[in-house]
């Protein structure tokens, strides 16, 4: 029983420190994705319908929906230059993007007095040695232009180029930070020379539980030729490692519990061994086998009950110790983790299937012992130690 009682303790707490994960990568991300990305499913490029923004209004529970041009550059500043990704979008949706609430240095305006300003990521900025604004010295961003094959003896004649003023710096997660940089729609097209053509239409949610709901309407609206992601499948590759991780774990943790299984198989096989005389009695008096075989599954299933109880109830007061308190730290003191300490949370999903593992594996662990102590009872073992 404290053999379940631990495993059944570690796999809960296990479990829900990986909850803990899913749930700050989810917000890290969830601060630059938008709740609702409309893209196409073939090509990247698509020229959107002024009825598929009205129909999309219609649904409700809308807070913004704001059309987005991402495309690959490269970005110099004076003798410095990088790849990155520019995104851009309408300057009168900056806040219902959320840019507003990211910037760590200058402004979150990107136009203003006939002027385009972009907003640049931390990681990016750091490698272009951009500190912040700058009207003396513009960012030059450099695009392929479509169409046009590149020549060995003038290859800057296949790209296109515009400048534009570095207004602030932005910062979220690494991944965002060393590629992004946010431009104003009407840059992206004058770079691209496309006035029509979108990459995305993001959407902004009011109430983000009935993201469900909202997703199966618009992609019935959009149609079989664009896709909706909700935040998960807009990074699908990074949530998919981090559930088979958790899952691997849970089955590496769930081979540790079936391991502490055989201790029960032998304590009940010694059961059996010991009670002989006794189960003699009630079979003399009349009680058939099966009764005594589910006495002994019974014993087992009751051992591996009480031990599930109590290992879950400590698995959760410890990770609500956790959650509190933070007793177990992530890195030292000069720690450059975005929290300190190992972050946890509750899925009911989880103690459903810890509880559930035990009960199986309880199961089968008393099942086995009752069969093999059933074939071995027989009233002749009562006259004989008589």
């Amino acid at each position: 029983m404290l053999g379940i009682m631990i495993g059944s303790m570690a796999l809960i707490i296990v479990l829900s420190a990986f909850n803990g994960f899913e749930e700050i990568v989810g917000k890290l991300y969830g601060s630059f994705d938008s709740d609702l990305k409309i893209v196409p499913v073939t090509g990247k490029y698509f020229v959107p319908k002024l009825s598929l923004i009205h129909e999309i209004e219609k649904v409700g529970n809308i807070r913004a929906i704001t059309p987005v041009i991402e495309e690959n550059a490269m970005f110099k500043y004076r003798n410095n230059q990088n790849p990155g990704t520019f995104k851009a979008i309408d300057p009168k949706y900056i806040k219902s993007a959320g840019v507003d609430s990211m910037i760590v240095s200058g402004d979150d305006v990107l136009y203003e007095d006939s002027t385009s300003y972009a907003i640049l990521g931390g990681g990016l900025a750091n490698k272009l040695d951009v500190h912040g604004y700058d009207e003396i010295h513009p960012v030059q961003v450099y695009v392929p232009k479509k169409g046009v094959e590149i020549s060995m003896h003038n290859p800057g004649n296949a790209l296109s180029q515009k400048d534009i003023i570095a207004g602030g710096i932005f910062s979220v997660q690494q991944d965002f930070d060393s590629r992004y940089v946010i431009v104003p729609m009407q840059f992206a097209r004058e770079l691209l020379d496309d006035p029509k053509s979108l990459t995305a239409i993001e959407i902004n949610l009011l109430d983000k539980s009935r993201m469900d709901e909202i997703q199966s309407k618009i992609t019935s609206i959009a149609g079989k030729d664009f896709k909706v992601l909700n935040r998960f499948e807009q990074q699908s590759t990074l949530f998919k490692v981090m559930h088979s991780e958790k899952a691997a774990v849970y089955l590496v943790l769930s081979l540790i519990l079936l391991i502490a299984t055989f201790n029960l198989i032998g304590a009940l096989l010694m059961l059996a061994l010991e009670k002989q005389k006794d189960m003699a009695i009630m079979l003399s008096m009349g009680a058939r086998p099966r009764i005594v075989q589910r006495i002994i599954t019974f014993e087992g299933l009751l051992l591996s009950l009480v031990g599930a109880v109590i290992g879950l109830g400590l698995g959760a007061l410890i990770c609500w110790l956790q959650i509190h308190f933070g007793f177990v730290k992530l890195g030292g003191a000069d720690s450059t983790f975005v929290v300190n300490a190992y972050p946890v949370a509750f899925n009911p999903i989880d103690f459903v299937v810890v509880f559930a593992t035990v009960v199986v594996l309880g199961f089968f662990a008393s099942w086995l012992p009752a069969r093999m102590a059933n074939r071995k009872i027989d009233v002749k073992v009562l006259n004989e130690r008589q």
